[in-house]
């Protein structure tokens, strides 16, 4: 990565898995330094603080946001709290970098990319799957020409279930699997394609492998039209036993590219009782450990990339806008579960529930 010209000062709200991963990869960028932190939980802050050797531990969002010493929030709190904490922040001046999903409403995402332009500060959608190196060969080798026109993409991913219970839980979430990892899926293959319009998108949603924990969705299908008369396909699940997967399938006039993220790291291991610390999740059993995770997982190339975009102020790689357009598909795909048919983009209407309800409660809409 090249160098950046300033230091940033970043300052973390959460302490989960996601807020370790943003803070190991900020310590790759030599310019970028973390000075403060917030949790919930004041134990989770302080542990969360120690081990990341972070000097500040604020009690509430407010004061952190407050921060001199803060330029840059990144914001990693449960989903329903995105929208209203990075807009705080950036009506506080300060740029900031928010997990996924953008928000849990169209009109929440506008009023956060208003912020952004009201207050002359970047926002970015943390969407690592575009920043990938094994999934970007593969769009750049699509793109060179080699499979001829491109006409299909497929992105999947599945595991056992997500790292925190509050992802279960429909206040906090909005929606199970489809807003947890079908996001990814649904940025890359636009991504892939050179974002052209969705125009229309179907999906089957249901609750396989979870139902003791919750109502809302650990398997989905979804499936979009583009106005290029391209397709993609999104297949996302917690319902998958014994590891890991994420790939993506790019299938042109002239032949097809398979991209495997979690395998061909050229390390194959079976262990007992598994290895800590590898990064990659379970490593009981057959397991492909990898040799640098972060990298691999493109994160450090993320946080790299939004910095340098605050220093130029060129928008995003993965932007706002396209963490709203990714919301309205998944809306889309709510809404296209709930009643079976298959649903025309834009929405007409705007939803203010929570994106699962579409099909949870899809005979109650009006």
């Amino acid at each position: 990565m090249q160098r950046l010209n300033k230091n940033h000062r970043i300052g973390i709200v959460g302490s989960g898995w996601i807020s370790q991963v943003h803070a190991d990869s900020f310590a790759q960028i030599p310019e970028a330094t973390i000075t403060a932190c917030y949790s919930r939980t004041k134990e989770n802050a302080a542990k969360f603080a120690e081990r990341n050797s972070i000097a500040k531990v604020h009690g509430t969002i407010d004061d952190l946001i407050a921060d001199r010493n803060v330029d840059v929030v990144s914001v990693n709190t449960p989903n329903y709290q995105h929208a209203e904490v990075a807009i705080k922040a950036m009506n506080a001046g300060k740029h900031v970098i928010v997990e996924k999903p953008l928000a849990l409403t169209l009109a929440d995402a506008d009023a956060m990319i208003d912020a952004a332009k009201k207050n002359g500060v970047i926002l970015g959608y943390a969407e690592e799957l575009v920043f990938v190196p094994k999934f970007v060969e593969a769009r750049r080798l699509a793109l060179a020409g080699g499979i001829g026109s491109v006409y299909f993409v497929k992105q999947m991913e599945k595991h056992a279930g997500p790292y925190s219970p509050w992802f279960f839980d429909r206040k906090f979430a909005g929606g199970g699997i489809l807003m947890d990892m079908g996001c990814h899926a649904i940025e890359y293959c636009r991504f892939v394609l050179g974002r052209p319009g969705c125009t229309k998108v179907a999906a089957h949603a249901h609750t396989y492998l979870h139902q003791d924990k919750t109502d809302m969705d650990d398997h989905i299908v979804l499936h979009m039209e583009f106005e290029t008369g391209q397709t993609a396909l999104v297949e996302s699940s917690w319902a998958l036993k014994g590891g890991m997967d994420s790939t993506a399938e790019i299938y042109g006039t002239d032949g097809v590219i398979y991209a495997d993220l979690l395998r061909g790291s050229g390390i194959r291991m079976y262990s007992e009782n598994g290895v800590p610390g590898t990064g990659a999740g379970e490593t009981r059993g057959w397991s492909f450990p990898t040799y640098e995770w972060l990298w691999e997982n493109g994160y450090p190339q993320e946080m790299h990339h939004f910095l340098s975009c605050i220093e130029s102020g060129e928008t995003p790689l993965a932007s706002a806008k396209d963490g709203r357009d990714v919301l309205e598909i998944m809306i889309a795909g709510y809404l296209s579960a709930g009643t079976g048919k298959t649903i025309e983009l834009p929405l007409t209407k705007r939803y203010d529930c929570a994106p699962v309800d579409l099909w949870k409660n899809s005979k109650n809409l009006s």
